[in-house]
């Protein structure tokens, strides 16, 4: 049994993750959309913000009796929750300097302060430790911007950019470390269906070989791969779980 930390639980891969990795796991999940309760007696849920250091630094700190052999850096300020955030709301202004500061706060800002204090409190060079951080496709690769017109939502250029950011991140802490035990990975996902309209996911799957858009428990079984003794060779990698989107 693993101790598994996963920060951002209660999205829709989130929720996903947190069952399934509690089948077997002894799992911490933190959020800003959760509580401080214990769940059962290897499941636990914790309110947390990423945006706040010092709280982060507490969270890891109380933790640390007992380190995490696993973490999984899944928050993220989506640009669903952006969308929410821009005033008016029809108004889906993609060069928002405040929507841009913010989710560079949360996406790259957070996870890098969730991977410091892991380091700080938990990093032990005697036991075999995994970091997987939750990327996209579109960090590396441009979105085809046509398929989200007419649609309620779009693609966010602070998204991408600070995506972007975590493959270099990632790459860093992974050559650092990879000698002391801890394997740092990056996983970028591509579209994963969630209630979208039947006419965006016409045009969506057009661009993926694969002619479907993922499921939850297919990006799921990358994180059981990269958790797993099988993957103890795989270290600094960007691993695509996308349809073959980025091979064409």
């Amino acid at each position: 049994m693993k101790k598994i930390c996963l920060i951002g639980g209660s999205g829709v891969l989130g929720k996903y993750y947190a069952k399934h990795l509690g089948q077997k796991n002894e799992v911490h999940v933190a959020d800003i959309g959760l509580k401080n309760q214990k769940k059962s007696n290897n499941f636990y849920t914790y309110y947390l913000d990423i945006q706040n250091e010092s709280k982060i630094q507490d969270f890891f700190e109380k933790n640390k009796k007992k380190p995490f052999d696993v973490l999984i850096n899944n928050a993220a300020y989506t640009t669903e929750m952006a969308m929410k955030d821009i005033k008016p709301k029809d108004n889906m202004d993609i060069f928002s300097s405040e929507i841009f500061d913010k989710t560079i706060n949360v996406n790259l800002r957070g996870i890098f302060l969730c991977c410091k204090y892991f380091i700080k409190f938990h990093h032990k060079k005697n036991i075999d430790q995994r970091v997987i951080n939750i990327g996209t496709i579109y960090a590396i690769h441009g979105p085809h911007h046509d398929i989200y017109k007419d649609e309620k939502f779009f693609s966010s250029i602070s998204y991408s950019t600070s995506k972007a950011g975590i493959i270099g991140m990632t790459k860093w802490l992974a050559s650092k470390f990879a000698k002391e035990n801890t394997n740092f990975n990056l996983i970028s996902p591509a579209g994963v269906f969630n209630n979208h309209t039947n006419r965006f996911v016409e045009k969506y799957i057009k661009l993926i070989p694969k002619n479907k858009m993922a499921t939850q428990k297919q990006i799921y079984s990358a994180i059981k791969f990269l958790i797993s003794k099988d993957s103890d060779y795989v270290v600094g990698q960007n691993l695509y779980v996308d349809g073959g989107f980025s091979s064409w």
